[in-house]
């Protein structure tokens, strides 16, 4: 699920969003109050973890755990996007949206939307190189520079209950352990908080750094026990999913079982992309769920 990024609102600098983070920010391990004294290094006085920051004022990032390199680089093609995404931050998302064989509905903004983003506190878990809006928090296991907390989505250093609503796109696939991903976002939602979350259903392998499950549209429902499911839509449909089979299918014909011969063809695959430009129709075939590409699902935490 890809979403092209925004141009942040004046509404409230960089400064003011890490400002609204430290009255909020908690140890990762037993949930104390964690204070940022001005120092690198953050301690929890009850349990002694600790974190790092790095940078100053709005450009300040907060480290407590994350991906280690040797993660993001194992896979082949994970190692290739991890590049990119480095060298390229603030182009990648837009370059994902153009060249990604996947349609996917925008519903992502007019969820943020739904928010009093200057005043409720929205995160965006495993945001990735996106920076959707300057007062969304961005957490992620990679330090890119957008991020403002890189962590494990499990352990997130904020107290419970302190969000107004999140976003998890394309995530928890990703993961082998989804469960303790969904309770995680449970507990640091208020009462009444709401969470937009994509998961694809026909998409190939796709390792960032690992790749575990899909999702049917009944399956993802099942997923959020804990929860009140208030909608669950196609978020990318069945074009999509059909045409990403297709490019890895024809740069495996055409590459004779070399893997080199493979990496090199699939990128010329691209060009087969705009035909995803048919699921702006085929999207609302009632049909669509059934080979759909993912599925966007949004939830409450009750009341």
């Amino acid at each position: 699920m890809n979403d092209t990024a925004v141009d942040a609102p004046a509404i409230e600098p960089a400064a003011g969003r890490q400002a609204r983070l430290a009255e909020v920010l908690a140890c990762p391990a037993c949930h104390t109050p964690l204070r940022l004294d001005g120092g690198d290094t953050i301690v929890c006085a009850a349990c002694g973890h600790h974190g790092r920051r790095r940078g100053t004022g709005g450009a300040s990032q907060l480290k407590f755990g994350g991906f280690e390199s040797e993660e993001l680089t194992a896979d082949a093609l994970n190692r290739i996007k991890e590049f990119v995404k480095k060298r390229f931050n603030t182009v990648y998302p837009t370059a994902i949206k153009v060249l990604s064989p996947v349609m996917d509905r925008n519903l992502i903004m007019p969820f943020l939307r739904s928010f009093d983003l200057d005043r409720d506190l929205v995160a965006d878990f495993g945001c990735g190189t996106h920076r959707r809006d300057q007062r969304v928090i961005c957490l992620d296991g990679g330090t890119y520079p957008n991020v403002d907390i890189v962590t494990d989505l499990r352990t997130v250093p904020l107290a419970g209950g302190s969000l107004a609503g999140g976003i998890s796109i394309a995530v928890l696939e990703h993961v082998p352990d989804p469960a303790e991903h969904v309770a995680e976002m449970h507990r640091l939602l208020r009462p009444g908080g709401r969470m937009l979350v994509f998961v694809p259903f026909m998409q190939p392998f796709h390792a960032s750094p690992y790749d575990f499950q899909r999702y049917t549209e009944v399956g993802l429902r099942e997923q959020f026990p804990q929860f009140e499911v208030l909608s669950v839509k196609v978020g990318a449909g069945p074009t999509s999913g059909m045409l990403w089979t297709l490019q890895e299918w024809l740069a495996m014909l055409l590459s004779f079982g070399s893997m080199r011969l493979y990496r090199a063809i699939l990128p010329l695959t691209w060009i087969l992309s705009p035909l995803k430009l048919l699921d702006l129709l085929l999207v609302h075939h009632p049909a669509a769920a059934v080979t759909a590409s993912g599925f966007v699902i949004e939830v409450r935490k009750p009341a």
